[in-house]
């Protein structure tokens, strides 16, 4: 939805963008990190409802990567 301003389920064309922040109203779609928040901008489409969220800048992203990416996951998946 971000990319193509369309819902991938309904094909609706109205989306709605509500950025992520404390002075923006939307206090809770975060990521708390150790001494800082992400916040996440929501896409909602107005006629499903069907929402995805963003991190929208690239260093809050690095930082989620730092922190949450895990590599050790076994070689093989049973």
């Amino acid at each position: 939805m971000k990319y193509t301003n369309c819902c991938p389920k309904c094909q609706h064309s109205e989306i709605a963008i509500i950025e992520g922040g404390t002075f923006k109203g939307n206090t809770y779609n975060s990521i708390t990190m150790t001494l800082k928040v992400i916040y996440l901008t929501r896409y909602v489409c107005t006629k499903c409802g069907y929402c995805e969220n963003y991190v929208e800048d690239q260093d809050d992203l690095e930082s989620i990567k730092r922190k949450f990416t895990r590599n050790d996951f076994p070689d093989e998946y049973v």
